[in-house]
């Protein structure tokens, strides 16, 4: 089944909108001219009567009847039938063919109404009268011809005009929602031609204030978003492509070498060992590339509990102090006096508290010193750790949750793949938090996350 263009069904629905409020205008002012042309025929038939209560008050009835109806007529207008009736029903006053009034129901308070008579409409006055104390029965009927006339040619007016008027509109209507539409079809246009290599491209945004306006700059944000997902994802293909291939080709090399020739044991096993070290960092680097994936495919399950963040700090401090002892830093805890129980996910913070260490340890010289602490405040519990390393230059400052970003100041032997901060953060904002990062250079850095209660 063919669908129905939009213009079309604008056009459509435009004339029948139309017509139903032309058949609306029509009709009304077919009931308004009808009732106000038959309220000028019961204002001359009201005068009519006036003029026969002045008359039956100035002339004797008896010796000049047809004087006293020539100024009723007069007063009424031609045509207007007259019957008039002592109040025993005895008929003094008549005009030929007048239709026959039911004067059983004529009262004080004046009556009109529409009758028909030998296939003419008459409009039909009926009250009662008095002229020196003697009360008159009046019948008083004016033919409708003239206002049937004038009703038809409105008639045959409205009939002539409707047509033309709706085919007007049906052109005009198409003219309009195509004049309206064009614009959606050039958008349709240039967002056909916008593929993944020309991402960049955007829809021309009209200056008209309207819907179209507000669309086209919506399709261009959408876009401008696209844009950074797909370069964020180029981008973290490359790089997890580059970290993955230095482990293999150490791997494929070490293994090489070692079986190029016949070796003593000893070579073998430390062929082995270096095998297995990069087989963990390949490990390690999968695992952080799975979860950032779980994490940007909203799938990472957190359920939440209530956490003493004192017994995760110090827990967490006691597993990396042989670590820091090593390498020659120094590791401390400075704990709330009361329990720090926030809603957290153990598992989730803890491995953030052992990345943000990990980090510390790696940065800090020796001789230096590494600080776990958890602050209180109206907002929860603050967690951070600071460390009296280099510091973080404030152009990297930006980047360091960034995947794969690693400043300057970390590169070297200590260097990992650059995912740590990534996963860090991912769970911080699992969390409802964010990780914040105070750093100066040459006297340390300080990460800092805040959980509610």
């Amino acid at each position: 089944m063919s669908q129905v263009s939009i213009r079309l069904r604008l056009a459509i629905w435009y004339t029948v909108v139309l017509l139903i409020g032309i058949a609306l205008f029509g009709y009304g002012m077919w009931l308004a001219l009808d009732r106000r042309l038959v309220a000028g025929v019961d204002d001359r038939l009201a005068q009519g009567a006036e003029s026969l209560r002045i008359a039956l008050s100035d002339e004797d009835v008896a010796t000049n009847p047809r004087q006293i109806q020539e100024e009723v007529t007069e007063a009424a207008g031609n045509g207007a039938l007259i019957q008039l009736r002592m109040s025993d029903g005895e008929v003094i006053l008549s005009s030929a063919n007048q239709p026959q009034a039911d004067f059983e129901q004529v009262s004080e308070i004046p009556s009109y109404r529409t009758m028909q008579r030998d296939g003419r409409l008459f409009r039909v006055f009926t009250g009662r009268i008095k002229s020196r104390g003697v009360p008159f029965d009046l019948s008083m009927a004016m033919p409708l011809d003239d206002v049937r006339a004038v009703m038809r040619d409105f008639r045959h007016l409205l009939m002539m005009m409707v047509p033309g008027v709706l085919a007007a509109a049906c052109l005009g209507g198409w003219w309009i929602s195509r004049r309206a539409l064009a614009p959606v079809d050039e958008i349709t246009k240039v967002a056909r031609s916008i593929t993944v290599q020309n991402l960049s491209k955007r829809l021309a945004v009209p200056n008209t204030g309207d819907e179209l306006q507000r669309m086209s700059q919506t399709w261009n944000e959408v876009l401008a978003r696209l844009e950074a997902a797909v370069d964020r994802t180029r981008r973290f293909t490359a790089d997890a492509s580059h970290e993955l291939r230095t482990p293999v080709a150490l791997i494929r090399s070490t293994a090489e070498l070692a079986l190029r020739r016949e070796r003593d044991p000893e070579d073998y096993r430390k062929a082995l060992r270096q095998i297995e070290a990069e087989a963990e960092r390949m490990t390690a680097l999968t695992n952080d590339l799975l979860s950032l994936a779980a994490a940007d495919a909203n799938s990472v399950e957190m359920p939440l509990a209530p956490l003493d963040l004192n017994c995760l700090a110090s827990e967490v401090v006691q597993e990396q102090w042989a670590c820091a002892e090593a390498k020659g830093v120094r590791i401390q805890a400075d704990m709330l006096a009361k329990p720090g129980t926030v809603l957290a996910n153990y598992a989730g913070m803890r491995r953030a508290l052992r990345i943000l260490i990990d980090n510390a340890l790696k940065f800090t010289e020796p001789g230096g010193s590494v600080l776990v602490s958890t602050i209180g405040g109206p907002a929860g519990v603050t967690l951070s750790v600071w460390d009296s390393g280099p510091g973080i230059p404030a152009e990297a400052l930006p980047h360091v949750f960034e995947r794969f970003y690693q400043a300057d100041s970390s590169h070297g032997e200590n260097a990992g793949a650059g995912l740590g901060l990534s996963i860090a953060q991912m769970i911080a904002k699992a969390h409802g938090s964010v990780i914040k990062v105070e750093s100066t250079l040459g006297t340390g850095s300080c990460f800092s996350i805040t959980l509610g209660n």
